[in-house]
């Protein structure tokens, strides 16, 4: 007798499960479809910086220097002025440019901060003593962005049939206060994603 019980247990482990016939009508399943789409990730690589080249600035008032992104030009605004240009010493100003690659014909947008804060490093004089003054810190701000395939749709862009597209970068930077000589530099983060 306690053979045919060992048995029975055994053979209730072993076997599959079932609902009692009452529970049929009670339950129910169904199939799922998981998928999934591969595509070319997108990469952004920088061809040229934001450059507001050498600027002379008098007098304590508000002054400014705009680049557009796309357009050659700088605009000064108070008593700023472009000191020198075109020469290897003496940069001209220019805008940010960026390339993108990625997934042939697809959208995508782009985010940079709307301003940063540059500091300075005080320049020598002919004489090689650097200023004994930290330069005050300067702001960039308005930055903006335009795409070769949508000028105007601001940060979006489409890549093309070959999964190319360029962007422009520009700004503005706000000088205040007194400005001793001094070489400014800020890294600016830009990141680009499919939309």
């Amino acid at each position: 007798m306690s053979r045919i019980w060992l048995v029975l247990a055994a053979s209730a482990v072993l076997a599959p499960a079932s609902a009692p016939a009452w529970a049929t009508s009670m339950s129910g399943s169904a199939a799922g479809t998981v998928s999934a789409t591969v595509i070319s990730p997108i990469t952004v690589r920088q061809i040229a910086d934001l450059d507001f080249g050498v600027i002379a600035a008098n007098g304590n008032s508000a002054r400014s220097v705009t680049i557009l992104p796309g357009v050659a030009a700088a605009r000064y605004g108070g008593s700023a002025r472009q000191a020198c240009g075109g020469s290897g010493r003496c940069p001209a100003p220019h805008f940010a440019s960026f390339e993108v690659v990625g997934e042939a014909n697809r959208s995508y947008t782009i985010s940079a901060p709307a301003s940063v804060v540059v500091s300075g490093d005080p320049v020598r004089s002919t004489a090689g003593m650097a200023q004994s003054s930290a330069p005050p810190v300067l702001r960039v701000e308005a930055i903006g962005m335009r795409s070769a395939s949508r000028p105007d749709a601001g940060a979006a862009g489409r890549l093309d049939p070959a999964g190319r597209d360029r962007f422009d970068l520009g700004g503005t930077l706000q000088i205040t206060g007194t400005m001793p000589p001094a070489r400014y530099r800020v890294s600016i983060p830009v990141i680009v994603t499919y939309s």
